[in-house]
């Protein structure tokens, strides 16, 4: 049996809105509105429902997988298990729903809204014992020749949480590679430029990954813009893959009057020779002091930025 559910999310509420699916999905199972092997709805239907990403929801019943309350199998959806992980919820939960009842009709004779004690009552939990963090761990994917520094950092600024990088082409060279950077966390992240293949590997093993994508400060654009027609770039990142993406990047912007060369840091002897050859060289971040250094009048940053939309879908991550 599937369900239509009627639950919320409330960008407003002071816990974020996966917690807030998580929490209300594992309330309705445990007080018996959905019974163990009952469908939860597919995910992208509940994310339509509530106004969410779909990798919200994927997030949430992925978390509930790990939990043991739920199992996923491709094809099939999402089931509710008959276990013992979910008899000990449905054991707590009615505990907690008949005392929620009781606390709610009492609050109602004092006239205090429900939703502020039960704010405050966190507030009351965390001054009455001190919640150890739990530690948070991403895995993030991406090739050698993109600037993974860059991703790093900016996963780590917006989720708070210890981020491993491993390399595709390390995962792809041998299966225990992979076992062993899966088994680093169970949230893993890599970006537009190998979403298929990292989906691929991570499917064979049951995991999902999220994927999220940068754009180049208009500043930059701008700029580039601006230079004479038929002015000589260079692009140059950790590899020409990356360069690759720069360059495409002011392609996609509708930019075409300059011509376009790339460079690899590592390609050292090629590198020179394009910078020579070049009126103006962008470097990405993870390069850009390297190149600077060979010739400082002619490099400037290329300068990038997460998508807002992967920015916030990270904040729903953790």
């Amino acid at each position: 049996m599937t369900h239509k559910l009627m639950l919320r999310a409330d960008p407003h509420a002071p816990m974020n809105v996966s917690t807030q699916v998580k929490e209300q999905l594992k309330w309705l199972i445990g007080i018996g509105q959905i019974e163990p092997f009952d469908m939860l709805p597919p995910a992208g239907a509940l994310a339509d429902s509530l106004g969410l990403n779909r990798n919200t929801v994927n997030l949430v019943y992925n978390q509930l997988k790990d939990e043991g309350i739920v199992s996923m199998h491709k094809g099939k959806g999402t089931q509710v298990l008959n276990n013992p992980q979910v008899e000990e919820l449905r054991n707590r939960r009615k505990l907690m729903h008949e005392l929620a009842e009781r606390t709610t009709k009492e609050l109602g004779s004092l006239h205090i809204p429900a939703s502020e004690f039960f704010a405050a009552s966190l507030a009351y939990t965390l001054l009455q014992e001190p919640v150890p963090n739990a530690e948070r761990r991403i895995l993030f994917i991406e090739c050698k020749g993109h600037d993974y520094p860059f991703y790093q950092k900016a996963i780590e600024e917006i989720t708070g949480a210890e981020v491993k990088t491993v390399f595709l082409e390390d995962l792809l060279a041998g299966e225990q590679a992979l076992l062993e950077a899966l088994d680093y966390s169970s949230l893993i992240v890599t970006t537009l430029n190998h979403d298929p293949e990292v989906k691929a590997l991570c499917s064979k093993y049951d995991k999902k990954a999220f994927v999220i994508g940068a754009n180049v400060e208009t500043s930059a654009l701008l700029d580039i813009a601006r230079l004479t027609p038929g002015s000589r770039l260079s692009f140059v990142c950790l590899g020409k893959a990356g360069a690759q993406w720069m360059a495409s990047r002011v392609q996609e912007a509708g930019i075409n009057g300059v011509r376009a060369s790339l460079a690899a840091l590592d390609q050292r002897e090629d590198l020179l020779q394009r910078i020579e050859q070049s009126d103006q060289v962008y470097a990405s971040d993870a390069v850009y002091e390297e190149v600077r250094a060979l010739a400082p009048g002619k490099v400037k940053l290329f300068p990038m930025a997460l998508e807002k939309s992967s920015e916030n879908m990270l904040r729903d991550m953790i």
